[in-house]
């Protein structure tokens, strides 16, 4: 995610009236450090499982092994649903069928390219340079990465 961003700041440079994009996208910043955040919450989680019941949790005691058991799939779920929060049910504008908000494919590209855009709905208000746009994709990706961010959290 950091490594879109940089990607998006370098693309980006000046709007029209001369400020740069990268200020104006306070909502897109705090969305991608709260995901960083929880993200930390998973890491310890993951840690915590290792160090308190080994790899397996194959340790005695039915106890354990079913608080191991419920910590392992909480951790699992966590991450293999967390890509489905990064759907955006209104599509990208101009491109509705394509519904990732964090990466999609350049427009204007024949299948099997492997051109990938970060943040496709803001690369699209960019190059309209609509501000009103601007702003309304970077609202609707950082409540779709504040709600991913926080789907991490949750046990």
């Amino acid at each position: 995610f950091e490594r879109q961003m940089r990607q998006r700041k370098r693309h980006t440079g000046d709007n029209a009236d001369g400020a740069t994009v990268s200020k104006k996208l306070r909502r897109l910043r705090s969305a991608q450090h709260q995901l960083k955040l929880n993200a930390r919450v998973v890491e310890h989680d993951k840690r915590h499982l290792r160090s308190v019941y080994g790899e397996d949790c194959s340790m005695t005691g039915r106890r354990r092994h079913t608080s191991c058991l419920a910590l392992r799939a909480s951790i699992n779920d966590r991450l293999a649903n967390l890509e489905r929060h990064f759907i955006d049910p209104d599509g990208v504008p101009g491109r509705e069928w394509y519904k990732h908000a964090l990466f999609g494919p350049e427009p204007e590209r024949w299948i099997g390219e492997t051109a990938h855009q970060p943040f496709p709905a803001l690369a699209a208000a960019l190059e309209s340079q609509d501000s009103r746009r601007l702003r309304l994709s970077e609202k609707g990706i950082a409540d779709i990465i504040h709600e991913a961010a926080w789907f991490l959290r949750e046990d």
